[in-house]
């Protein structure tokens, strides 16, 4: 069956007794796991059955991929793509720049292209991944410094629309600012006008 056949999709509290099963299987801390359920992403068979699943969290530009678990050998080769296209797509929706993966991996995780992270790599492992010491493998999606270019450019244009819209904001301001004091001096010049007028009027009665 192609992965095209599988649905891979967050996982839910609905699917909690199956991922605790699978994370028994692989001996992974199951208790630890369930309050991070949000991490948690799911490959199901067209039936609905939960195949397996993975932890994915992201920090910045940097994603940690962790916990992966399935029912077994055979599932696992059935699944497998349909997840991995999954975590993909999840990471380039989200801008990031490398995946990494704690200790050697499996066999799958170096057939996609996973390698041992340099130390030059290492130096940008966020600190709430884990201890640059460990054994890390690391899965580079884009150019970083690429990304940086077009994320600090994208900043750049923000600013300059914000200051056009300052400065828009700006003139309007002292428009309404001088039409306020073209029509108060009008006012004044009214009221000084009726003064007169009125004054000359008294005047004309007194002398009469």
């Amino acid at each position: 069956m192609s992965p095209g056949h599988y649905t891979a999709r967050r996982a839910n509290v609905d699917d909690l007794a199956v991922l605790r099963g699978l994370w028994q299987l692989e001996r992974l801390p199951g208790y630890e796991l369930e309050k991070r359920i949000t991490e948690f992403h799911v490959v199901a068979r067209p039936d609905g059955v939960v195949m397996g699943t993975v932890g994915f969290v992201s920090a910045g530009q940097q994603a940690l991929i962790h916990s992966l678990a399935f029912a077994s050998a055979g599932q696992k080769a059935e699944g497998w793509p349909a997840l991995w296209e999954h975590v993909l797509a999840l990471a380039r929706s989200q801008t990031v720049a490398r995946l990494w993966l704690r200790g050697r991996g499996a066999a799958c995780w170096q057939a996609v292209g996973f390698k041992a992270a340099t130390p030059g790599q290492l130096k940008k492992l966020p600190p709430v991944f884990g201890a640059p010491q460990n054994a890390w493998q690391v899965f580079a999606l884009r150019d970083e410094a690429a990304l940086s270019g077009a994320l600090e450019k994208e900043f750049e244009a923000l600013h300059a629309a914000q200051q056009e819209q300052t400065h828009r904001l700006e003139k309007q301001a002292a428009f309404w600012k001088f039409l306020a004091w073209v029509i108060a001096a009008l006012f004044l010049i009214g009221a000084g006008w009726m003064l007169v007028v009125l004054l000359s009027n008294a005047r004309r009665r007194n002398s009469r």
